[in-house]
């Protein structure tokens, strides 16, 4: 399509908000990387990852010469995939018709029709969870019923009639012990509503981590009440498979196997690209999926991940997949090209003392180096003026003292009539602060 280096003039010419601030050295480096060999994004905080990944994208197009079909984009949230969805759209486009009006000099007759041969729309984008769902519908094969996804209460009350009252979860006291560890307050669950909740946060991560699970019943200490939790989940996904419902875990697990067998090869077949966000959420399960579909389809792939941002362990992510990306994929996929790791540390979200503060947090915090990208990144770097407010801090001496400190506060930010803080003799008045401004009062 066009040439590599052009790529860059055509994104600051055709796309308002780049011309009169367009992409750093950085960004650009990135999203212009080598397609033959795979791409680890380290980005910070309000450093544009995803301006990163949508260009990176559609560079695959317009430059590379793939299809939007041939691509997928997939990221950790609904809400943030609808975001990378709307970019692809509105810049792919304003890309594809500047071009259509501004040939370069060395087009040649078929130009024209290969613009006209890229549908924008089809990009392959979502969650992981989504695109998992739609491909097992899309491209099942014959005789394949469709998966039918149960979510929230409903796969709970299902887990709890057709596996833990199966398996005699009831009240049982060595369950209870067993689950105690997972409780806030480590004690046992307080009811059998409770039990539910945490127990099915037990079977999801044996799941999505992978686990042995024969090695796990038979584990100490605990081992009666980890034998129910293994009875149950066995009795549960007996059930939906019988039935083709699935969860969450269950969908990714059925969408492994079926690509592991070969029986989606009329999707991978089409897979020219691939390229994940929010990497440092994903779980091993997820992470299993990724390098079945690299190995499958020889795609380009990008990761963009920030290990200080791994906000969803709560919810089967491993952080320690992305900070040890590059030797977990040679292990997984010996033969390949190394991957290539570029950092992108340019704050354009927050104020020099909030990153200030970020940065000296993270460095002298021993607890927290041994999840982090190693060697060090460097450290981030404000790109915005300073609004001369402090980063402030709220310290107590117990939680509940603290708690209703704080709730104090804020009412008096946002609703009441704001509060005078005196710093280094002037007064500092805050009533509605901006969004990204953090507090830190004595």
């Amino acid at each position: 399509m066009i040439a590599l280096n052009d790529f860059i003039l055509l994104v600051r010419a055709s796309i308002s908000r780049f011309q009169q601030y367009p992409p750093n050295l950085r960004q650009q480096t990135c999203f212009l990387a080598p397609s033959n060999a795979p791409l680890m994004i380290v980005a910070g905080p309000g450093s544009g990852k995803t301006t990163v990944l949508v260009l990176r994208a559609l560079r695959h197009v317009l430059v590379d010469g793939l299809m939007p079909e041939n691509i997928i984009v997939t990221t950790f949230t609904r809400k943030a995939a609808e975001e990378i969805r709307s970019r692809l759209i509105e810049w792919g486009m304003a890309l594809v018709e500047h071009l259509r009006n501004n040939p370069p000099s060395t087009a040649t007759s078929t130009f024209s029709n290969q613009l006209d041969s890229i549908d924008i729309n089809r990009f392959i984008t979502g969650t992981l969870d989504s695109i998992c769902e739609e491909t097992l519908t899309t491209f099942r094969n014959p005789g394949d019923p469709p998966p039918v996804l149960v979510e929230g209460f409903v796969g709970n009350a299902l887990l709890a009639r057709e596996g833990m009252f199966r398996s005699g979860a009831w009240n049982n006291q060595e369950l209870e012990a067993y689950l105690a560890q997972f409780t806030v307050d480590g004690r046992p669950p307080h009811n059998f509503g409770q039990t539910i909740l945490v127990c099915r946060n037990v079977v999801d991560r044996l799941l999505q981590d992978c686990v042995n699970v024969s090695a796990f019943a038979n584990g100490t200490p605990h081992t009666l009440g980890r034998q129910i939790v293994v009875n149950s989940l066995g009795m549960y996904r007996a059930y939906m498979a019988r039935t083709n419902r699935m969860d969450f875990a269950g969908l990714e697990e059925v969408f492994l196997s079926r690509l592991t067998q070969g029986r989606l090869q009329r999707f991978t077949g089409t897979i020219r690209a691939i390229l994940v966000d929010e990497y440092q959420d994903t779980n091993p399960l997820q992470e299993s999926i990724y390098f079945q579909l690299s190995k499958q389809t020889r795609a380009s792939l990008t990761v963009v991940g920030d290990d200080d941002q791994s906000l969803y362990r709560f919810r089967g992510s491993t952080v320690e997949l992305f900070c040890h990306f590059s030797d977990r994929r040679a292990n997984a996929l010996p033969g390949l090209p190394a991957v290539r790791v570029e950092h992108l540390i340019d704050n354009y979200r927050s104020t020099p003392e909030i990153v200030s503060f970020f940065n000296d947090h993270i460095a002298h915090d021993p607890a927290f180096l041994n999840a982090r990208v190693q060697p060090p990144k460097p450290q981030i770097v404000a790109q915005i003026h300073s609004n001369q407010i402090p980063v402030l801090g709220l310290f107590r001496h117990d939680p509940r003292t603290l708690a209703h400190d704080l709730a104090a506060f804020l009412n008096d930010v946002f609703r009441g009539p704001g509060r005078n803080i005196v710093i280094g003799g002037q007064v500092v008045t805050e009533v509605i602060p901006p969004s990204w401004t953090v507090f830190r009062v004595a």
